[in-house]
C-alpha cells in the first residue's frame, strides 16, 4: 500500500532512540523527508544515520530540549527553510520519571508538565497554522496506556499523560475542517531503552531482579510478550497516511491487550 508520504516532510521529537526513532526511519522508508530532533549528541547523531540509510528523502536533524520554551520553534522554523512546510507530526517527548505520589516533589511535577504537556502545546501550536493552510497534514502523539488504566509507580505518567490526549482531541476539533488529523497512540510495553529504565525503577525498589518483574508484566498481557517499536512505528505510519483522512480524535491503544477495559 502507498501511504502517499513520498516527498512530504515530516517532524519526528524525541526521534534519537525507541518508538520515536522506530517511526522516523518508517517514515523515511515510506519517501518522506525526515527531520528529528533530540537531546542528547551522540543517540541523535546514531539515529541520523539510521534515518538516512532506511529511504532517499532528505533528513534534518537537530539538538532540542524539548522542555525549554524556545528550542523547538527555533528548530521548525530552520526545518521549514531546509525542507519546506511540516504536513506529518509525531509529538512525542522523553516520559516522566517514575515514582509513586508521595515519593514526588512539586518540581517534579513542573519538570513532567514542561517536558510532557507544555511540549505538545508548543508542537502543535507551531505545525498546526501551517497544515491548515495547506490543507493538510497529520498530527500523532505518543502517549501511553496509562491514559486508560493507572500504572503502578508511574504517578506523574497516570495524571499527566491524560491532559495530552484531551489536548489532542481539542486540536482535532480545530483541524478536521481544514484537512488536519489529530490522534494518539498508546504503547503498552516494547522492547526499548525506556521498559528497562522502568525494571530498574522496579528493582530499586526492592523487585528482586529483571526476570522477576519482566515475567510479572508478561503475565498481564494476552499475547504473552512485548511489542516490538517496528510494530508501532507501522501503526503510526498508517494514521500519517492519505488513506486515514477520516480517522480523527481517536486514541488507539498498542499493548497486546494489556488494558482491561471495554473501550
Amino acid at each position: 500500500m502507498d501511504l502517499g508520504m513520498k516527498g512530504r516532510v515530516a517532524l519526528v521529537t524525541a526521534g534519537s532512540r525507541g518508538l520515536g526513532r522506530a517511526v522516523a526511519e518508517t517514515l523515511a522508508l515510506e519517501g518522506a523527508h525526515v527531520a528529528l530532533c533530540a537531546r542528547g549528541e551522540q543517540d541523535l547523531a546514531d539515529a541520523t544515520a539510521a534515518v538516512t540509510a532506511a529511504g532517499d528523502g532528505q533528513v534534518f536533524a537537530g539538538q532540542v530540549d524539548m522542555a525549554a520554551p524556545d528550542a523547538l520553534d527555533d528548530f521548525v522554523g530552520e526545518v521549514e527553510h531546509a525542507l519546506g512546510p511540516v504536513s506529518l507530526c509525531l509529538v512525542n517527548a522523553g516520559g516522566p520519571p517514575a515514582g509513586n505520589f508521595l515519593e514526588l516533589e512539586l518540581e517534579d511535577w513542573d519538570q513532567a508538565y514542561n517536558l510532557t504537556l507544555k511540549s505538545a502545546v508548543r508542537t502543535c501550536s507551531r505545525v498546526l497554522p501551517g497544515m491548515m493552510d495547506m490543507g493538510y497534514g497529520r498530527i500523532v502523539a505518543v502517549t501511553s496506556v496509562a491514559v486508560r488504566q493507572p500504572i503502578e509507580n508511574l504517578t506523574l505518567s497516570n495524571v499527566i499523560r491524560p491532559a495530552v490526549h484531551a489536548l489532542m482531541k481539542d486540536v482535532s476539533l480545530v483541524g478536521a475542517a481544514h484537512g488536519v488529523t489529530v490522534n494518539a497512540v498508546e504503547p503498552g510495553l516494547h522492547m526499548t531503552s525506556a521498559l528497562e529504565r522502568l525494571i530498574a525503577a522496579k528493582i530499586a525498589q526492592g523487585a528482586p531482579n529483571r526476570e522477576v518483574v519482566f515475567d510479572q508484566w508478561l503475565s498481564e498481557i494476552p499475547a504473552g510478550r512485548t511489542g516490538e517499536a517496528g510494530e508501532f512505528a507501522a501503526l503510526v505510519a498508517f494514521l500519517m497516511s492519505e488513506q486515514a483522512g477520516y480517522i480523527t480524535g481517536q486514541s488507539l491503544a498498542a499493548d497486546g491487550g494489556m488494558v482491561k477495559g471495554t473501550f
